[in-house]
């Protein structure tokens, strides 16, 4: 029985509609593969991971303080014009999930 190829699981997961992203050992980021993937073997590639988008916010509370999150640009102005709007505790952030 032949060995599997080495990156066999993720080349199913690709032909079956995953996303997928490469790094090699020049670019330490993760690039969004585009077209067919070259499947070489001194690059690593894996599934594109979900990621979230949020911003959090200080807002005032009846008996404290409390944060808040928007996921999108809706919430941002919704809390942003909420009487209760302190100061945003940041900017936009992606995480993965």
């Amino acid at each position: 029985m032949n060995k599997p190829h080495k990156h066999a699981a993720l080349i199913k997961a690709w032909a079956d509609g995953a996303e997928i992203q490469y790094r090699n050992s020049i670019r330490e980021v993760w690039r969004d593969v585009s077209g067919n993937p070259a499947w070489c073997t001194m690059a690593e590639y894996r599934i594109k991971p979900k990621t979230i988008k949020y911003r959090l916010a200080l807002v005032e509370g009846v008996r404290s303080d409390w944060v808040n999150a928007a996921m999108n640009g809706t919430e941002e102005y919704r809390i942003q014009n909420s009487s209760s709007f302190i100061k945003w505790l940041g900017d936009w952030q992606v995480v993965e999930i």
